[in-house]
């Protein structure tokens, strides 16, 4: 789920740090309460299965050398490994391409889980970088994605803003946890104000 933004929420943090931190802490706990129900629903997307059609992706949770490249070979695909590694993000984020900083989100760690959730968003016909001596591996490889996982999910603006597990997942909440983080926020910061005057 990609970071939920709010143009004032650096200078909100900062002040609740300074003169609220226990306020700063109920709020951040609010919040996380409410990513918890995307993190369930991304967690249950995930399939305990790709199928037959990638036999070489799934396996334990080790990597294994690449046959065709000095580059890290995939991963092998373990749901609960995969599952495991979609986890709450609470803190600032690194600024994206479109120049945003995120402070609340819902990342997916693991390896094979950023493949499943992002591979064929910027090439829907696999890498044109691919090592692999089948031209069409890669083509094959989403197309066997999207049937067993699922089609790209759609959640905010932009060519990248979408993906099988955690993008779907924000997607299906139809925007409930965004308001409740933005009600979070807002009700730390009439409290601040309240008590300190314009703090933040």
């Amino acid at each position: 789920m990609p970071a939920t933004e709010v143009a004032d929420i650096a200078a909100l943090r900062k002040a609740l740090t300074k003169y609220e931190p226990a306020l700063y802490k109920e709020m951040n706990k609010e919040i996380r309460v409410a990513l918890k129900v995307v993190q369930k629903s991304a967690r249950d997307l995930v399939p305990a299965s790709l199928g037959s059609g990638l036999r070489n992706f799934q396996g334990d949770s080790t990597t294994s050398k690449s046959r065709t490249s000095r580059k890290r070979a995939f991963p092998k695909y373990n749901a609960s490994t995969v599952r495991k590694g979609i986890l709450i993000s609470i803190g600032k984020s690194k600024r994206n391409n479109q120049g945003f900083v995120g402070y609340y989100s819902i990342l997916n760690r693991s390896a094979a889980g950023m493949i499943v959730e992002l591979a064929g968003v910027t090439n829907p016909g696999g890498s044109p970088q691919s090592q692999s001596n089948n031209p069409n591996a890669g083509a094959h490889f989403i197309n066997v994605l999207n049937h067993n996982v699922g089609n790209f999910g759609k959640y905010g603006k932009g060519q990248r803003s979408k993906g099988r597990i955690i993008y779907k997942a924000a997607e299906m909440d139809q925007g409930k946890t965004r308001d409740a983080i933005i009600r979070a926020l807002a009700k730390a910061r009439q409290t601040l104000v309240l008590g300190y005057g314009k703090a933040a």
